[in-house]
């Protein structure tokens, strides 16, 4: 399986036989504490971010800093995998085609921090810049500064939930969670309205329920943990859209925007 969980054995010891997810249905492996789709490498469309195929974390972690082009390639597979998790979500596909594209558009930041944090990417400040073609000497120090600041809070963010051993069942309840917003403002301070604002707010009720039954089940003795995890899930928003693509993709998908990416890759059928 590509990008092992850290936690996962561990994980799976925990994970109760009769607990069921009436919310996700087919797509986590409940027996083994992981959802399928994360277990199936996605296909990578040929010349499209970066290739080879890549690494596994105890790959990375050796070739990350001498080869900053590894963190890229890690990128675009938790990329790839957060697109392939949404169109194996069955409460996802059942919304109008429209919603969905604007809940992918709106929601791919958070889904890849989550990722991030699940996989746990490695952050370093000098390698992402370097990956990035900024440097501390020559690029514009405000520049560098601002990216140093955001790089900072991913790290954060990525220690906090491995310090909280989030396991691969809450990851998947988050993501559903974060996915199914109902207030979509875009760059312009614009508000997207989806046309089932009822469904995707009961979709996103579900996954909260969903949530706090597995932790009951999974942490009994850990009655503050859904709502710390809940408590958690504002800071996926501090990591900026545009850092994200300066960071991990803007040297292999140019001027494109990640949206476009993301949508041609939902919408493909051979994905």
């Amino acid at each position: 399986m590509y990008l092992k969980e850290t936690n996962e054995m561990s994980a799976a010891a925990r994970v109760p036989v009769h607990f069921r997810s009436p919310f996700f249905g087919g797509i986590m492996g409940m027996n083994e504490g992981i959802t399928h789709c994360a277990a199936e490498p996605a296909k990578l469309p040929l010349g499209v971010l970066c290739q080879p195929t890549p690494k596994y974390p105890h790959e990375l972690s050796q070739a990350y800093f001498s080869n900053p082009e590894a963190i890229c390639e890690a990128a675009a597979r938790i990329l790839f995998m957060s697109v392939k998790w949404a169109k194996c979500v069955p409460a996802f596909l059942s919304l109008p085609i429209r919603d969905q594209v604007l809940l992918l558009e709106e929601g791919w930041r958070e889904l890849f921090v989550l990722g991030a944090a699940q996989f746990q990417m490695p952050i370093e400040a000098t390698p992402l810049l370097a990956a990035a073609g900024l440097s501390v000497d020559k690029s514009p120090p405000e520049k560098v500064m601002a990216m140093m600041t955001e790089i900072g809070a991913l790290q954060e963010i990525i220690a906090k939930f491995k310090a909280m051993r989030v396991d691969p069942t809450e990851y998947a309840c988050l993501k559903g969670i974060v996915m199914f917003k109902t207030a979509l403002p875009n760059a312009t301070g614009d508000v997207k309205t989806l046309r089932d604002v009822q469904m995707a707010a009961s979709l996103q009720d579900q996954a909260q329920l969903t949530l706090n039954k597995y932790i009951m089940s999974a942490y009994p003795t850990q009655p503050f943990r859904f709502g710390k995890l809940l408590l958690m899930l504002p800071s996926l928003k501090t990591i900026s859209s545009n850092t994200i693509e300066e960071l991990f993709f803007r040297k292999t998908i140019g001027s494109i925007p990640i949206e476009r990416l993301l949508i041609d890759m939902f919408k493909s059928t051979d994905f």
